[in-house]
C-alpha cells in the first residue's frame, strides 16, 4: 500500500510539473507572437477619444506604417505615415473633435499618434467637409490581442460623424473586411497600420 500510495504522490507531482512545463510554453510563445493588444484609455476633454495599444513587434513582423485616413463621399485624405519599429512597445492614438458642441459645430480633427521610442509623432488636423451633430467611436476591447502578419493592415480606431441621418454600427474588423463602408461613408476617420517584415523606411508626404 505504501509503494502504491508513492506511486500516486509521484505521478501527480509528474502531471503538475508537465501543466506548469506547457503552460509556461504557452505563455513563452504567446510573447514570441507578433501582436498588438488594447489598452483603454480615461480622458477628460469632453469630445476626445483615445486607445493605447501594448506593441510586440519582432520576431516576423518588424515594423509598421500607420496613417490617419480622412473619408466622405469616396474621398480619401491620408496624413504623413508614422512609422512604427520593433522597438516599440507602447503606441498612442488620441483624436480631439475641435469645436464639437459648441454653437459653432464642430470645424475639425486634431489627430495624435506616438510611441514610446520615438520623439516623433503624427499630429494631424483634418478640416471636416460637411457639418457634424455627433459621431461615434470604436476601437477592440481592453485586452484584446490582434495577432499581426507581415503584408497585413489592421484599423486600430474609427470615429464615424453624424452629417444628419444618424450614424451607423461600425467596428474596426468590419471596415477592414469591407473596405465599401469606407468608400461610401459620408464622414469618418479611420486609422489604418500596415505591417511589414523589414524596419520601415521613411518615404515621402501622403499625397
Amino acid at each position: 500500500m505504501k509503494k502504491k500510495g508513492r506511486l500516486g504522490l509521484l505521478l501527480i507531482a509528474m502531471f503538475l510539473v508537465a501543466c506548469i512545463g506547457a503552460a509556461g510554453y504557452f505563455s513563452v510563445s504567446l510573447r514570441q507572437q507578433d501582436s498588438l493588444t488594447c489598452r483603454k484609455t480615461d480622458v477628460s476633454p469632453a469630445a476626445m477619444e483615445a486607445i493605447d495599444y501594448d506593441v510586440h513587434l519582432g520576431k516576423d513582423v518588424h515594423g509598421a506604417s500607420i496613417v490617419a485616413e480622412l473619408w466622405y463621399n469616396g474621398i480619401c485624405v491620408k496624413s504623413h505615415p508614422l512609422l512604427l519599429d520593433s522597438q516599440a512597445s507602447q503606441l498612442h492614438i488620441s483624436i480631439l473633435a475641435d469645436g464639437f458642441g459648441t454653437s459653432e459645430g464642430t470645424r475639425g480633427l486634431n489627430v495624435q499618434i506616438h510611441t514610446d521610442q520615438s520623439t516623433d509623432a503624427l499630429l494631424t488636423y483634418f478640416d471636416l467637409p460637411v457639418q457634424v451633430t455627433g459621431y461615434s467611436f470604436t476601437a477592440y476591447d481592453s485586452g484584446e490581442v490582434l495577432p499581426v502578419t507581415a503584408g497585413a493592415e489592421q484599423i486600430l480606431a474609427a470615429m464615424a460623424f453624424d452629417v444628419g441621418a444618424g450614424v451607423s454600427g461600425i467596428s474596426c474588423a468590419s471596415l477592414l473586411d469591407d473596405p465599401e463602408r469606407l468608400t461610401s461613408a459620408s464622414c469618418l476617420l479611420a486609422v489604418r497600420a500596415a505591417f511589414t517584415a523589414e524596419q520601415p523606411q521613411e518615404t515621402g508626404p501622403a499625397q
